[in-house]
C-alpha cells in the first residue's frame, strides 16, 4: 500500500506493517509546534516525509523513511533568520510500551505508540528537533565581517594574580568587625 498527500496524524502501526505501508507527503510546520516554536519564520514552510512499515522476523514493527526541510533560525551571531536545510534518516520500532522499549536492539530507536497508534506528527517533530545544529550561524558577509571586528576590537584576557582579585566577602568582613567592636 502506497498513499501520496499528507502525512496522518495518527496510523494503526500494526496494520500499516501488515500491509507494508509506504507513506509520502508533506506536513505543514504548524502541525510540528515545537520545531514551530524554535523557527524564526514558521509560515508555508512544509516538511517533505517519506515512512515506510514493515513487520520483521519476531513481528516488531520497522519504521524506516525521511524528512526534510529548510527551516529559518535565528543565527547566533546577528539574531537574523538563517537557512537550515535538513534532511534526516527516520529508523525506529514502534512499541507499545516502556517494557517493549527496553527490548529494542541498541541499532534501532524505540518510537512509543499510544496504544495501536503511532502519532507521526510527533515522531516526525522529535526527529527534526534532534538533527537541529547546537548553533546556527548565517552565511550572510555582513555578519561574518561584524564577528570578526568584534573578535579583533575585543581585549584579550588577562590573568589577575590572586593577591590583587576582590573578595566579595571583604566588605562583609570589616561590616561584623565594626559589629563585633560595637557590642563590647
Amino acid at each position: 500500500m502506497s498513499k501520496t498527500g499528507t502525512i496522518p496524524r495518527r496510523i494503526d502501526y500494526r496494520r500499516a506493517a501488515f500491509d507494508r505501508a509506504d507513506l509520502t507527503g508533506v506536513l505543514a510546520l504548524s502541525a510540528l509546534p515545537r520545531t514551530q516554536a524554535v523557527c524564526v519564520e514558521a509560515h508555508e514552510t512544509d516538511v517533505a516525509v517519506e515512512m515506510g512499515f514493515e513487520e520483521d522476523a519476531q513481528r516488531r514493527v520497522i519504521v524506516e523513511g525521511r524528512a526534510s526541510a529548510h527551516l529559518k533560525l535565528p543565527c547566533q551571531r546577528c539574531l537574523e533568520a538563517a537557512d537550515v536545510a535538513l534532511d534526516i534518516p527516520i529508523r525506529g520500532m514502534a512499541v507499545a510500551d516502556d517494557t517493549a522499549a527496553a527490548s529494542v536492539p541498541r541499532d534501532w530507536e524505540p518510537m512509543l505508540a499510544d496504544g495501536q497508534t503511532l502519532d507521526l506528527h510527533a515522531l516526525v517533530d522529535d526527529e527534526l528537533l534532534l538533527a537541529l545544529p547546537i548553533t546556527v550561524r548565517c552565511d550572510r558577509q555582513s555578519c561574518r565581517t561584524a564577528y570578526e571586528q568584534n573578535k579583533e576590537q575585543g581585549a584579550p584576557i588577562e590573568d589577575v594574580p590572586d593577591s590583587e582579585k576582590l573578595n566579595p566577602f571583604a566588605a562583609l568582613s570589616a561590616l561584623k568587625a565594626g559589629n563585633s567592636n560595637e557590642t563590647d
